[in-house]
């Protein structure tokens, strides 16, 4: 081939091959523009992020410990001024519902009085304090700042007299003991005895006792100086004035009361009521004792 002479190959034929080197460029470069567009929002990183070692926790749990102490403390010094406040100070206290028991009783009993904070004072002590007192059935304390205080008691109501062991104590409703009678704390009550076997009828003796006294008996009942719960006799009336003893059985015992209500009125009208002891109304039928014979008595 001579040196002077032009290549045979067709120059249109090079022009139109393709840059090899730019178009894997182009081909990367959209393919990172993909990569970047699915990457997920990232948030950045806090200072102590970073932090890893023992020392940098340990620091961090100092300062929360400082922070919580110093809540605390603050709280304390609050809490200690508020109780120590004359602003809070007691000047009244109202006690209502105390009628065996004097106001005195009733705080000294609660370990309470005026001039003391408010604030200081526990009502759950109080009321568990006046709770042990054997005259209280219930009790409520109630705080009205700044100074104000109420204490509202509910007694428990005496009805009987009991002996226990030699002693004569107070007793409910329903025979349940209260507490001794003292001299100072005197009422006259009568007298409660529950023989063995009886025991279970105190628990209708509310009832027992409230028809008697709605039976209108031609007799003073006020005068009624001991009742005996009895298996075999029922309830056993004895009035003090006129010596009389009044037998109920508890077998039908609404019967038994109309009967000797009936006899108690006729007797009366008659004249003749002082001459009886004991009138026992049992078994459908009503027995008159008096001071001669036993007999038994029937209405005409």
């Amino acid at each position: 081939m001579a040196l002077g002479r032009p290549s045979s190959r067709p120059a249109a034929r090079r022009q139109s091959v393709p840059s090899r080197q730019s178009a894997p460029v182009k081909r990367n470069t959209a393919a990172n523009t993909r990569v970047r567009a699915k990457t997920p929002w990232r948030a950045p990183r806090l200072p102590w992020a970073g932090i890893r070692s023992t020392t940098g926790w340990a620091l961090y749990v100092v300062m929360a410990l400082v922070l919580l102490g110093g809540a605390t403390v603050g709280l304390l010094y609050s809490y200690r001024y508020l109780t120590i406040s004359p602003y809070f100070a007691v000047k009244s206290i109202e006690i209502d519902g105390n009628f065996r028991l004097t106001s005195r009783e009733v705080l000294e009993t609660a370990g309470m009085n005026v001039g003391m904070n408010t604030l200081a004072l526990s009502l759950d002590s109080i009321e568990k304090k006046l709770e042990l007192n054997p005259w209280v059935k219930s009790v409520s304390a109630k705080r009205e700042l700044p100074d104000r205080f109420q204490i509202r008691l509910t007694e428990k109501d005496p009805r009987f007299w009991v002996r226990r062991d030699g002693a004569l104590y107070y007793a409910d409703v329903y025979g349940a003991v209260i507490a001794p009678v003292a001299p100072d704390k005197f009422s006259s009550f009568p007298t409660l005895e529950v023989e063995r076997g009886a025991e279970d009828m105190t628990r209708q003796l509310p009832g027992l006792i409230r028809s008697l006294s709605e039976a209108r008996l031609a007799v003073d009942m006020s005068s009624v100086s001991l009742v005996r719960l009895s298996p075999g006799r029922g309830v056993e009336v004895f009035l003090e004035n006129s010596r009389l003893i009044l037998s109920i059985g508890q077998e039908e015992w609404a019967a038994n009361l109309e009967r000797l209500a009936a006899t108690l009125a006729d007797l009366s009208r008659r004249g003749e009521i002082r001459e009886v002891r004991e009138i026992r109304a049992h078994d459908a039928g009503v027995l008159v004792v008096k001071d001669k014979p036993v007999a038994e008595y029937r209405r005409p």
